[in-house]
C-alpha cells in the first residue's frame, strides 16, 4: 500500500488500535475503552465497530451472511408475523381465558402471556418475567399456582 494513501487513510480512522487491524486484515480489534453493551466483550469487528461476541453468538447460519455484510435471515414466515400480528390484536382487544383456582385468578391471553392475580391484590401482568427463584417462592406460598402453571400449559420447575 502506497505511504501517502496509508497516511490519508490513518488520518480519517479515529482508532489506532481499528486502523491497525484493518491494514493487518484482521477481522476484529481489541477496544478496551468501549466495551459492549450487551455482553461486555472487549473485541470490536473491524469493518463496522459492532461487537464481535455477539456477531458470533447469533448463529452459525448468518454468520457467513454477516461476514458478507448482508443482512441475516428473518427468523419468521410471514405467515409466523401475520399471526403475531392478530395474537396482539386480539390481545389489545381484551381476550383471555380466565379460570379461578381457589382464590387466584389466571389469565390466559393470545400472545402467551400468563396474568395472575393474587389474593391479596396483587396483579402479576406476566409470570414469565419472573425468576425462577421468584417462581419458586411464589408456589411455596400459594400451592395452587402449579396447578395454575399446568393449566397454561407451562412445565413446572423443579422444586429441589
Amino acid at each position: 500500500m502506497d505511504d501517502g494513501f496509508k497516511e490519508a487513510l490513518k488520518r480519517r480512522v479515529a482508532s489506532e488500535e481499528r486502523f491497525s487491524a484493518f491494514i493487518d486484515g484482521a477481522a476484529f480489534y481489541i477496544a478496551l475503552e468501549r466495551p459492549c453493551a450487551r455482553c461486555g466483550d472487549f473485541r470490536k469487528r473491524t469493518r463496522d465497530r459492532s461487537c464481535y461476541r455477539c456477531h458470533l453468538n447469533r448463529g452459525g447460519e448468518n454468520f457467513e451472511r454477516m461476514k458478507a455484510g448482508i443482512a441475516p435471515v428473518a427468523k419468521r414466515s410471514k405467515e409466523g408475523h401475520l399471526d403475531l400480528l392478530e395474537r396482539k390484536r386480539r390481545e389489545r382487544e381484551g381476550e383471555h381465558l380466565e379460570r379461578s383456582f381457589g382464590n387466584l385468578v389466571a389469565k390466559r391471553w393470545p400472545t402467551g402471556r400468563l396474568e395472575v392475580t393474587f389474593p391479596d391484590g396483587y396483579n402479576q401482568a406476566d409470570m414469565a418475567q419472573l425468576q425462577q427463584w421468584e417462581l419458586l417462592n411464589a408456589m411455596e406460598e400459594f400451592p395452587l399456582l402449579a396447578d395454575v402453571l399446568t393449566w397454561a400449559g407451562w412445565t413446572l420447575p423443579y422444586r429441589g
